[in-house]
């Protein structure tokens, strides 16, 4: 998927076209939903966040502009419609974003390779996650495993460059810490969470 065709697609959204409404839905519907699972396990929270964030999306197109990248737009949209919809139900402290959680752990649906290896480097990673806060797991994943730039990592986020710098760096410091690769540790962690 090109980020050229995401955009052409967007503008002829906007401009009415239903067609392209349906693409974009179609390539980012299963992106969404594995991303919703870092947050809550609930499937239908998600499922019904997702088609809050389309519904939105459908309604308001008169009025939308064609973001810089399209996945990261509809991961603000969704993070904030999950965030909303876990602080009605009482799971987070409205008070502290940093008590929200933010899951690197594999999913259900990802736990497909059962073999020792993949047990061995599961147990690493879990290891090595158990020593970062939620705000430093949710980085790590961003920079790491969506390979998102830091300017998107900061709208995502929240976070003017530097704070979202010197949060990466102190993630990466303390994996360091407490393990000699941190080359192998983000080679494993991105091979499991793709």
């Amino acid at each position: 998927m090109q980020v050229d065709e995401s955009k052409i697609k967007w503008r002829q959204f906007v401009s009415g076209d239903n067609e392209s409404y349906s693409w974009i839905y179609t390539t980012y519907v299963q992106i969404l939903y594995r991303y919703g699972l870092r947050f809550t396990s609930d499937p239908e929270i998600i499922k019904d966040c997702i088609q809050e964030v389309f519904t939105s999306l459908y309604k308001n197109r008169n009025n939308l502009i064609t973001p810089d990248n399209i996945k990261v737009y509809l991961f603000v949209s969704l993070k904030n419609c999950l965030i909303r919809t876990l602080y009605k139900e009482s799971f987070y402290d409205r008070e502290l974003p940093e008590n929200i959680q933010f899951s690197l752990e594999s999913t259900v649906e990802e736990d497909f390779i059962n073999n020792e290896q993949y047990a061995n480097q599961q147990k690493m990673i879990n290891e090595i996650l158990a020593l970062l806060t939620p705000r430093q797991k949710e980085i790590i994943y961003y920079r790491f495993i969506q390979e998102l730039s830091m300017d998107e990592i900061c709208i995502l986020m929240n976070l003017n460059y530097q704070s979202a710098q010197n949060l990466i760096q102190r993630s990466l410091k303390k994996v360091r810490q407490n393990y000699d690769s941190i080359e192998v540790f983000l080679l494993i962690l991105a091979i499991s969470l793709k």
